[in-house]
């Protein structure tokens, strides 16, 4: 079994694993979160769905840190554009997809299960084994881009990303301390009394510090704000509520806090600033977030009756209001509203949908990966800087396939060198692989004035360096005519 079909397999099988371990984690949780059983194992006291999304984020960063140490500051800025890329076009097309099919989803499944179909990136994203696949599995694309404009698309777009992020975050933090500094505990002892009740029953406990309670007169729907477990603090806007309105509102926000939803509006917001050049990745984020209230709204009415139903609708009514920064907040503007009180008065089944998360998991990381970029068109011996194409000791490897290949060597170096001045390459910026199982015939030898080796193989030229391991590729775009290198 060749080096490809084992990196195939091994994907295939993860991909397989991850599905499996995401079907088997929403289960877990749905059933947490519907009393059937606890997570005793793990004595865990969230409800996150396998991985925090902040992994996402963490992992992109270390990724880069990654390329830029291994590479240096020259070669990553192609492997940052591919990766960069990358993301782009799977958030961008996986986004879109879901956005175009919401409204069969929101349909037929539950919200919980429309909410989990958003984080799909972050399962994928955080595997180490993409990096390693990436550079044994065939290259599936080959995109050519001229030097400059990738430079600057990559300057344009890190730069517009750097920005959109950076302003999320300062936007969260003033609107943090704003909240902060005009704000008042709570001390009403049966709203706090009603507030310890909802946490024991959700097995919420006070994590490493009490939750925070307080009052705001900056806001008019209740919501959670904090991104660690040590500062979450859920704010009440200044008015009263009765009873059955505080357990409604208790209830919904410390669901959001079960599930790090901060954490989650964190990594939308970050998708949101990856894919700031496509339009519907805007959109669609807007309605990941309208689908992170959803399933809280579901998880709340699981067991509620007609009355409590009409409560919770005309709550949602009367403070609907806009959340900002990483903040999760009970009832959304206007503009959301109309499906949130359809869905909170419509008492339907709807599916789980394992299957559904399992089979999209386990294709998605089969699609990842595996693009190249070139850059830098021109002869073989100027873009390749091997002086000239003059090349001596030049052999031919060919027959049906690589392992199985006659070994001929070519006599007229002459001609050959004359053949190879004629073709066209291009500089890949990345690495580019194209199997170990062609049956193609390929060519190697060395250039004679640098005295670097070189592997010619279908449309890829390969340069070894003289003195050490590197290696140079290159994509050959005008195809060999290997009938008339056979002939020399």
């Amino acid at each position: 079994m060749t080096d490809t079909m084992l990196a195939y397999l091994f994907r295939a099988a993860w991909g397989i694993f991850l599905g499996l371990m995401l079907a088997g984690s929403f289960k877990n949780t749905w059933d947490r979160e519907h009393g059937r059983k606890k997570d005793r194992l793990l004595e865990r006291n969230d409800t996150v769905i396998l991985y925090d999304p902040l992994v996402f984020p963490v992992c992109i960063a270390i990724y880069a840190g990654l390329l830029l140490v291994t590479f240096g500051q020259e070669r990553s800025r192609g492997f940052t554009f591919s990766l960069g890329l990358d993301l782009f076009l799977f958030i961008s097309i996986y986004f879109s997809l879901v956005l175009f099919l919401l409204p069969f989803l929101r349909r037929h499944y539950t919200a919980r299960t429309c909410a989990a179909l958003w984080l799909i990136p972050v399962f994928l994203f955080y595997q180490p084994n993409i990096m390693y696949t990436s550079a044994v599995l065939p290259t599936k694309a080959v995109f050519y881009i001229p030097r400059m404009a990738a430079d600057l698309l990559l300057f344009l777009w890190l730069s517009g990303f750097v920005l959109l992020l950076l302003l999320q975050v300062i936007s969260h933090l003033r609107f943090s301390r704003m909240l902060k500094a005009g704000s008042r505990p709570v001390e009403e002892s049966a709203l706090l009394d009603l507030w310890k009740r909802t946490k024991q029953e959700l097995d919420i406990g006070d994590l490493k510090r009490p939750i925070a309670l307080r009052y705001s007169p900056l806001i008019r729907t209740p919501l959670t704000i904090g991104m660690y477990r040590t500062n979450w603090v859920t704010y009440l806007p200044e008015r009263s509520f009765s009873e059955e309105e505080a357990g409604l509102i208790f209830s919904h926000e410390l669901h959001h806090i079960q599930r790090h939803d901060t954490h989650t509006k964190f990594f939308l917001k970050f998708c949101c600033a990856l894919g700031w050049l496509h339009p519907l990745v805007w959109l669609a984020v807007r309605r990941a977030e309208e689908d992170l209230e959803l399933s809280c709204d579901e998880i709340v009415l699981k067991d509620a009756g007609p009355e409590t139903r009409r409560t919770y609708a005309d709550l949602l009514l009367t403070i609907a209001g806009d959340a900002r920064g990483y903040t999760t907040c009970l009832s959304a503007s206007a503009k959301s509203l109309r499906y949130r009180l359809k869905s909170t008065v419509s008492t339907g089944k709807k599916r789980l949908g394992l299957v559904l998360l399992f089979l999209i998991l386990s294709v998605s990381s089969m699609l990842t990966g595996n693009l190249s970029l070139t850059s830098d068109r021109g002869p073989i011996a100027e873009v390749a800087g091997v002086g000239s194409t003059d090349v001596e000791n030049v052999r031919l490897l060919d027959g049906d396939g690589r392992y199985e290949q006659e070994d001929i060597r070519l006599q007229d170096m002459d001609a050959l060198s004359r053949y190879l001045e004629t073709l066209q390459a291009e500089c890949f910026l990345t690495l580019y692989s194209d199997g170990d199982e062609l049956k193609r015939p390929s060519l190697y030898g060395t250039f004679s004035d640098t005295g670097e080796r070189f592997f010619l193989d279908g449309d890829c030229l390969t340069v070894y360096s003289k003195n050490g391991p590197d290696l140079r590729q290159y994509h050959i775009y005008t195809p060999p005519d290997w009938d008339y290198i056979r002939s020399l």
